[in-house]
């Protein structure tokens, strides 16, 4: 691994932002949907499959990504792909979790955490049939 200089300073104020997310060596998890308000209300029928979870882990995995991005650059060990590669991945699940909030109505945004559900499904499943020896080895 390259330990290049590498210039972050734009990122610092992300770097802030993560660092208060996180308490006794964890994430702080977004919390759960009050009783009452909206997002509960748009979960209740979709029982264990609530978007509310899916924007709770998306938010999280951002996190993850973004952190080891920070603690990359803290220890001085900074390729020249991992910045944007790391970055890419904390976009994709922020993303994920901004759009499924942002649906024209309930309707819509329970369709949208569904058909993250099922592809999330059918990931497991193609992962599930595949033969242990025709996957990549752990490292």
């Amino acid at each position: 691994m390259s330990t290049q200089a590498f210039n972050g300073a734009y990122l610092l104020p992300l770097f802030a932002e993560i660092e208060q997310a996180r308490a006794h060596g964890a994430y702080r998890p977004l919390p759960t949907p009050a009783p009452a308000s909206s997002l509960a209300t748009e979960d209740a029928p979709l029982g264990p499959y609530a978007a509310s979870h899916l924007i709770r882990t998306s938010y999280t995995a951002g996190l993850a990504h973004a952190d080891a991005l920070r603690r990359l650059t803290s220890a001085g060990e900074v390729d020249p792909t991992s910045p944007w590669t790391l970055l890419r991945g904390a976009l994709e699940n922020f993303a994920t979790g901004l759009w499924l909030l942002e649906g024209a109505g309930r309707a819509e945004r329970r369709r949208r955490a569904l058909s993250l559900w099922d592809e999330d499904m059918r990931n497991r499943h193609q992962h599930d049939a595949t033969p242990a020896t025709s996957r990549p080895a752990a490292a």
